[in-house]
């Protein structure tokens, strides 16, 4: 019987460990999600979509995948690291922004909806993308 020797690395990672977690994150679908959400509400901001969006359910950061990973097992490696805690609160802010947002909208406010979407929303996408491709990076070394 031949024995497999793991290598950690500085992360304390294996590298069957990184090929598990890389396959259980799924931290490009992940990012893609949000991005496709902010378009999608941009077009709200911008008078472009009419579709229904519920502000008590966008503000919820648990009900997508990636709220349901970040408080999960799969994270657990990341928890306590700086990028870990980046990603859980820029995600709590792009679902609060985002149900904030909608609530301007239908208060008849698109200024002040549109400034929170360009500035503090955008802000926390670029916190989550940042987050995510971090771990990414740690997961490829």
């Amino acid at each position: 019987m031949q024995q497999v020797s793991v290598t950690s690395d500085a992360a304390g990672f294996g590298c069957c460990n990184k090929q598990g977690l890389r396959d259980r994150l799924n931290i490009i679908a992940a990012a893609e999600a949000h991005v496709v959400w902010k378009k999608r509400l941009g077009d709200h901001v911008q008078g472009l979509s009419h579709e229904l969006l519920g502000a008590a359910l966008l503000g919820q950061d648990g009900v997508c995948q990636l709220g349901g990973l970040i408080g999960g097992a799969a994270f657990a490696a990341f928890r306590g690291t700086d990028e870990h805690r980046q990603l859980r609160v820029g995600h709590e802010k792009f679902h609060q922004l985002a149900a904030l947002v909608i609530e301007k909208l239908n208060g008849g406010d698109r200024k002040a909806a549109k400034a929170l979407f360009d500035n503090e929303y955008s802000q926390a996408l670029r916190d989550i993308l940042q987050s995510l491709s971090i771990i990414n990076r740690l997961l490829l070394e």
